[in-house]
């Protein structure tokens, strides 16, 4: 029933005289149809009152969790955003996703210290290096565990070269007069050759190995991530592999010496035979090491 009904109806209604009980009946319509209309809007302004904060509360979410997410290890939003990458690691449902994903972290981190370590942020670097360890120890079992074999090559001392033996002087006999009869001269002994005795060098003990996490990626020609491929420290391809990547990342464990030099390579044989390779070199820092980005090119 629209406003100007209800109006119309009023009016006639007060120019004319009802009984008590037909007054009672119409007015009770009246104030029931009044009432019914009433009853939607207010539904609605209400619903919407009560949808204003949520739909605020999410909007500031999505806000800061972009802005957490851009943080560095410098920011206040450093805690939220390892805060929020620790709950992505559940949103991973099968565990090959999972320990990939756990791979970038502990490499974006790793990047994220050196960075703030060469900004001249020592304290920065530190809260990174403790979310990458945090991100390896969620890792657990999924990284190999290996034993590599390292030479280490001794410093060669100093060879002490022996003075040379000194030559005996050679006997002078006297000249002989024709007069005189010759008296015979003196034999001179040779003296001893002294050879100097060479002083031992001290030898450097090596320095201890460490249990060091090795992670990169690998990627195709065309820049994609390279799965199954042969991680491997031997120049030749069909080796044993160390790992294979998953997603385009790999992860190790090795008792290793920081400081020492290492090279991995990399091998995928696709299905019809052929062979691509790669390799990367770097050294090795405690407690995690990050190894250059290996692309893998056709085999000659």
């Amino acid at each position: 029933m629209s406003d100007d009904r209800i109006l119309a109806a009023l009016r006639r209604l007060g120019d004319e005289d009802l009984a008590p009980a037909a007054d009672r009946v119409i007015r009770g319509r009246l104030e029931t149809a009044w009432t019914t209309r009433q009853r939607p809007i207010l539904g609605r302004g209400f619903g919407a009152r009560r949808l204003a904060p949520a739909l605020a509360a999410l909007v500031l979410l999505l806000g800061f969790g972009g802005s957490a997410l851009d943080a560095g290890a410098d920011s206040p939003l450093w805690d939220a955003r390892v805060a929020l990458e620790a709950a992505g690691t559940f949103l991973r449902l099968s565990n090959d996703d999972r320990v990939a994903y756990l791979l970038d972290l502990v490499q974006s981190r790793t990047e994220e210290a050196a960075r703030q370590e060469a900004a001249g942020h020592p304290g920065a670097a530190a809260k990174a290096r403790a979310a990458a360890a945090v991100a390896v120890i969620q890792l657990g079992g999924n990284i190999p565990q290996i034993e590599a074999a390292t030479s280490v090559n001794p410093t060669p001392s100093p060879s002490v070269t022996p003075s040379p033996a000194d030559s005996p002087p050679p006997s002078v006999a006297p000249s002989s007069s024709p007069a005189a009869t010759p008296t015979p001269s003196p034999t001179l002994r040779p003296e001893p050759v002294h050879t100097p005795t060479p002083t031992p060098q001290p030898t450097a003990s090596p320095a201890p190995k460490r249990l060091v996490t090795i992670t990169g990626a690998v990627h195709n020609a065309d820049g994609t991530n390279a799965s199954n491929a042969c991680i491997t420290t031997s120049p030749t391809s069909g080796t044993s592999c160390i790992v294979l990547t998953k997603n385009g990342s790999y992860g190790f464990s090795a008792q290793l010496t920081p400081g020492q030099s290492i090279t991995l390579y990399a091998y995928l044989t696709d299905p019809t035979g052929v062979t691509y390779g790669g390799y990367a070199y770097g050294t090795v820092i405690a407690p995690t090491t990050v190894m250059p980005t290996i692309t893998l090119t056709l085999r000659r």
